[in-house]
Order: C-alpha cells, then structure tokens, then sequence
C-alpha cells in the first residue's frame, strides 16, 4: 500500500493490505478530528465517521451500508454481547434491540414444538416495511446458532388509552341574610339549601332566622 511519508506502520511485517488500510484510516481520521478523545472508541458518543472503524475493529459481521447511523452506532455496541452470546436467546435478543427492535424469544420446549426450534416475536414502534423484514432475518441468521431453525413473527407495536378531562371555575356564591328582633340562647333557626355540579360549585342560601321578642 502507498502511504504518505509521515505514516508509519507499528504492525508486523506479514500485516494484510486491508489491516494497514484500517491502520491508515484510523491515522488520517485522528489526525484530521478537532476533539477525538475521550470519545474515540465510544460508538454511541464517537464521530460519524470513526464508526465503521470500530465495526471492524469488533468484528461485526451484519453490516448494512443502508442502516441509519443510529443503527450502525448500536450494532457496534452490542458487538461483543453478540459475539459472546451468539446463539442464545439472549444473544438473539441483543442483535435486534441493535436494529431498535423489541423481542420475545421462546424455545422449542415452551412452545411444544421440534427440537431446537424457536419462536420469535419482533416488535417495533413503526410498521415492518419490507426492508426492515428483511434486516431483522439477516440479524437472526447472523446470531442464531447454526442447528437452530426460527419462526418469525413481525409485530407492531401500538399503545392506546383513555382519558377523562374537564374545567373547573371558581365557585359562585348567591346567598341573602335576613335577621330581626333579638335573639334568644334557644332560637330556633332555618337552615341553608346547597347544591353541586360536575365542574363548579354554585351555592344558594336563604337564611331567614326567626325568634320571639
């Protein structure tokens, strides 16, 4: 490979064209970026473009140029997750939460079915277009283990409920007083009439208190 003088490799002489092509990428890319650190090997916080470096740095097999960035960063974050647990219904659960999908994994002694099957329900909050179908099978294909045979099942996620809502006032108050003569300690009174309604108060009182003189 030709490089610029001031490139030196540190890889070993038997190094491949494409290990010193990555080389020369991280070289170029650090060397250009304004603030590479702390965040360089970061891929949720790192720059767009240090990105497919770290894809390839972690071995990440199922890489679509036509993922959104979004997907790309968490497909290299979940990298060594899935590589760990490849073939585990957590493994398989890590591969698609990369891609923004929801999944609930049951094998095949949960559901009654053929050994070493798995039932599998992807969930997501938009509609599975075709291509999006199409990415969650190569991402069970990738991750699965290699006896194991998946019935897929594409869902969509929605969410829905009920509300109550009203407006409340301030209260109105009509009320009227009328008192003569003076009032003894045994006084018999009339009282005061009250209602209610669902968004405001409205009281009406006639208190009209009678006594012997």
């Amino acid at each position: 490979m030709s490089a610029p003088t001031d490139f030196i490799s540190i890889q070993p002489e038997n190094r491949s064209t494409l290990e010193e092509a990555l080389e020369y990428g991280w070289h170029r890319l650090i060397e250009t970026a304004e603030r590479p650190y702390p965040d360089l090997r970061q891929p949720m916080q790192t720059q767009a473009a240090f990105v497919a470096l770290l894809a390839s740095e972690r071995g990440v097999l199922d890489w679509q140029p036509g993922d959104s960035l979004d997907q790309h960063r968490k497909t290299t974050e979940y990298a060594f997750e899935i590589h760990s647990k490849a073939g585990t219904r957590h493994g398989l659960k890590a591969g698609l939460q990369a891609l923004g999908c929801e999944a609930v994994v049951m094998p095949w002694y949960q559901t009654g079915e053929a050994s070493y099957s798995l039932a599998v329900e992807v969930s997501q909050e938009r509609p599975f277009d075709r291509r999006m179908a199409e990415r969650v099978q190569k991402r069970l294909d990738a991750t699965k283990a290699e006896r194991d045979t998946i019935d897929l099942t594409l869902a969509h996620d929605t969410q829905t409920g009920f509300m109550l809502s009203g407006a409340i006032s301030r209260p109105l108050i009509d009320q009227e007083h009328t008192a003569t003569g003076e009032m003894p300690d045994d006084s018999a009174c009339r009282g005061t009439l009250s209602f209610y309604g669902a968004t405001q108060r409205v009281l009406v009182s006639d208190f009209s208190p009678g006594a012997k003189l």
